[in-house]
């Protein structure tokens, strides 16, 4: 993803959990109208401040690539795990953590640090290059 695309789609409401999601959908036959509904609720941490939605993003993308849809052998939950954790574990390393509030450095849930996201415009400046990192992380572990 190009960052210029994905500060385009923060402008237009698009949040990170459905731009990392949408950006690899197709691969999974799933169509991107699909994938950013499926999304909408994991963006700002889920609203919490929490996961980053770059990270819930390419979780739910780890799923579909190697995740199972009914009963599932050990060894593919370990390999399952092994690339969730792996990622995230890369992911924080990068980024400062895992959660909104360490990586932006302010808590969305109080107002007046939402105040602060929004007046330093932090979802163009931090979080559109992080959807690009995330997507291009996320290669090395599909």
């Amino acid at each position: 993803m190009e960052l210029a695309e994905a500060q385009e789609n923060f402008g237009m409401g698009i949040i990170c959990a459905q731009q990392v999601f949408a950006h690899f959908s197709g691969r999974f036959g799933l169509q991107p109208e699909e994938a950013m509904r499926t999304a909408a609720c994991f963006g700002s941490g889920m609203g919490q401040a929490a996961t980053c939605g770059c990270v819930t993003g390419a979780l739910m993308v780890l799923g579909l690539a190697h995740g199972c849809a009914g009963p599932c052998s050990r060894e593919r939950k370990r390999n399952l795990y092994s690339r969730r954790d792996a990622f995230m574990t890369a992911f924080a390393g990068s980024h400062g953590g895992l959660l909104c509030r360490e990586i932006l450095g302010y808590d969305l849930t109080i107002p007046e640090e939402r105040t602060l996201i929004m007046e330093k415009d932090l979802f163009t400046t931090v979080c559109a290059p992080l959807v690009c990192a995330a997507c291009g992380l996320l290669e090395e572990y599909l």
